[in-house]
């Protein structure tokens, strides 16, 4: 029986940290519809003591895969999955200690959305990060409000909308946004946490490439972004001048 849930983890030289992810989604694993997927980069020494963690654990496979970046990883991954829900846990990132995991397979069950994104929990800080105002969720760049460590994706857009691009070393979870949710994806919002995200990731150690990555997203879909601000600006336009209207009828 294919898996509800792949959680794929993406991990390089990081024995701490992937083994604190894999402790952590134990729970979840515990029931057959929950796999994890390891993708590994590990040098030898590494990758031989995470290959016998995992041995005595169930529901998790494990792949090694030459250094070629997150992307490359996230896509492997996907490749990999064979199940209706994705979900992007890297090393070091853990599963929120609050997940039940028979309300979360509910969830995903009983969704008709083809994304759900949950909150997340800053590991070190222990604060938690909410959804922001309705308004200002569109469109998600900088800064990028979608956690893809509290995001549930089902597989099938990845056929529909294409894969991870590898041209993007840190803020490729950004454009794989603009690029779904530009089309006709729907989304389910639920407020509370599911992860615990490390504040030491990548996209926070190197913020200027992370922003400079962000500059090319926004040049590499300039008119679809334009395309939805006017689109925007003639509805509320529209809402305006019917406000008036009926005003002035009364």
């Amino acid at each position: 029986m294919s898996a509800i849930i792949d959680i794929i983890t993406v991990t390089k030289d990081d024995l701490e940290g992937v083994t604190a992810t894999i402790k952590s989604t134990r729970r979840l694993r515990a029931r057959h519809q929950i796999r994890q997927i390891i993708i590994d980069s590990s040098k030898k020494g590494t990758s031989e003591k995470i290959r016998r963690l995992i041995s005595s654990e169930q529901n998790i496979d494990y792949v090694w895969q030459a250094p070629s970046g997150i992307a490359a990883a996230f896509n492997l991954g996907l490749r990999l999955s064979k199940a209706q829900w994705v979900w992007f846990l890297n090393g070091k990132d853990e599963v929120h200690h609050s997940v039940d995991p028979d309300k979360l397979l509910y969830i995903v069950k009983e969704s008709r959305a083809d994304a759900i994104i949950f909150e997340i929990e800053l590991m070190q800080s222990s604060i938690r990060v909410s959804h922001p105002p309705i308004w200002n969720l569109w469109p998600a760049l900088c800064p990028n409000w979608i956690p893809h460590a509290a995001t549930l994706l089902r597989r099938k857009l990845f056929d529909q909308y294409g894969l991870f691009n590898e041209e993007y070393q840190i803020a490729m979870d950004g454009e794989l946004w603009l690029r779904f949710f530009s089309n006709r994806v729907t989304v389910d919002m639920i407020s509370i946490p599911i992860a615990l995200f490390d504040e030491g990731g990548i996209a926070n150690t190197q913020i200027r490439e992370n922003l400079k990555e962000v500059r090319k997203i926004i040049r590499s879909h300039f008119w679809a972004l334009l395309k939805h601000h006017l689109r925007t600006a003639k509805l509320a336009y529209q809402v305006v001048y019917d406000v008036f209207r009926y005003c002035g009828t009364r």
